[in-house]
């Protein structure tokens, strides 16, 4: 760890230039200015994304690494509901220890596992200095053999797991068979003494061919933060397949069922030609988590809006609809997107903030064709309409429904 005069140092300099801390080294006398340099660096990754560790001055960043692949408060903190006060949890793939942490908030029995022993080291260190090692224990131990090595670690109400997503040369991989563990082949082994499962892999990941692999997945959670997606969650109630379908669940507030997404798809599948999009009318975006759940056509049967193609993934409607998961916009114009008026749209939109929904150009290319720059209070929609049975490209000038309030 650090001597409290090593702590000072990497306090007193959290903003200096780390370059010019390591060419300066020999100024400072008594100090391990690598591993303070290792230091501040890993408190500014943590610095927004775990505030309450980067307050704490005594905590310890063992790695870059890890502090890169932690969880961040908001989805550790999301991951506490899992856990039961009167039961334990068990975190068979510790890593820097933020989501152990967490879920000390809500168990009195948390068990922090992880193979790396400098990892080990540094949590305990860490939830001593946080006020939380008398309600987290740590073993040292690879999650493949935690059972065999630990055959008294009690029964956990919860076992969560954050497989490592990278291979061997630091290669990201999206199949949750390919991690470290592989949760796949480790479920049966971990009901055979616990009750509950909570795998988190990542955002990129097929949901319906995760639950395949995980076929007693009681509900996935889709977390999103900024309109980002951060994680997925699966929670498995039992390795075998159980009865009935399970049920998605978006940080926004949207949850649902597949079949009722199933369902919506075929009610609204003549209004995808000829929509009437006009002046006045309330735009809708929704919200990552919904776009990643896949719930398409079941959000414009909810709240009472179209569609406005098949693929765009953006829904209208005459009225404002209350509680939408995601943004609201009026739309002020509907401009075709024509050579014409790709010409003097800088005229009229010095800055604008630009998004594109099933559109042949990105972003990037269409501010290189109209120059217009970024930023500013009108929304561009670039997006496809379908009408009589052609597809027509088009531009939604829309401003935030909240703006004009």
């Amino acid at each position: 760890m650090l001597t409290a005069g090593e702590i000072a140092f990497v306090r007193e300099h959290l903003e200096d230039d780390v370059h010019v801390l390591l060419l300066a080294a020999d100024k400072y006398p008594g100090k391990d200015v690598p591993k303070c340099v290792r230091q501040i660096e890993g408190l500014r990754k943590i610095r927004d994304k775990v505030p309450e560790w980067f307050d704490c001055r005594e905590v310890f960043i063992p790695s870059l690494l890890a502090a890169e692949q932690c969880s961040s408060a908001y989805t550790a903190g999301y991951k506490r509901r899992f856990a039961d006060r009167g039961g334990s949890v068990l975190d068979i793939t510790g890593g820097l220890g933020v989501d152990a942490f967490y879920f000390s908030k809500s168990s009195d029995r948390v068990i922090y596992a992880e193979q790396d022993v400098a990892l080990c080291r540094a949590a305990e260190y860490n939830f001593r200095v946080l006020g939380a090692g008398d309600r987290i224990r740590v073993i040292h131990s690879q999650a493949e053999n935690l059972w065999k090595n630990i055959p008294d670690i009690p029964e956990a109400a919860l076992v969560y797991a954050d497989p490592s997503r990278r291979d061997a040369t630091g290669k990201r991989l999206y199949a949750p068979e390919q991690y470290s563990p592989d949760i796949t082949l480790l479920q049966n082994e971990i009901f055979r003494r616990n009750r509950a499962l909570l795998v988190k892999v990542s955002p990129m990941t097929d949901i319906s061919r995760t639950l395949a692999l995980l076929p007693g997945t009681s509900e996935v959670h889709v977390v999103s933060m900024e309109n980002e997606c951060k994680e997925l969650l699966f929670l498995v109630k039992s390795p075998e397949r159980i009865p009935g379908e399970p049920l998605i669940v978006c940080t926004s507030g949207f949850s649902f069922y597949r079949s009722e997404e199933i369902h919506a798809a075929s009610m609204i599948e003549k209004e995808y030609d000829n929509p009437v999009i006009k002046e006045g009318d309330f735009l809708y975006e929704p919200d990552v988590s919904v776009m990643k759940a896949g719930a398409f056509a079941l959000i414009a049967v909810r709240y009472g809006l179209k569609k406005i193609h098949r693929n765009s993934h953006l829904y209208f409607s005459d009225r404002s609809a209350a509680a939408f998961p995601g943004r609201k916009f009026r739309i002020r114009e509907v401009i075709p997107f024509s050579s014409f008026n790709i010409r003097h749209l800088k005229q009229r939109f010095p800055k604008a903030n630009i998004s594109v929904r099933n559109f042949s150009l990105t972003v990037e290319q269409i501010r290189k064709k109209t120059k217009i720059a970024e930023g500013g209070s009108s929304y561009l929609f670039a997006t496809t309409v379908r009408t009589n049975r052609k597809d027509i490209r088009i531009l939604i000038h829309a401003i935030k429904w909240e703006e004009t309030i």
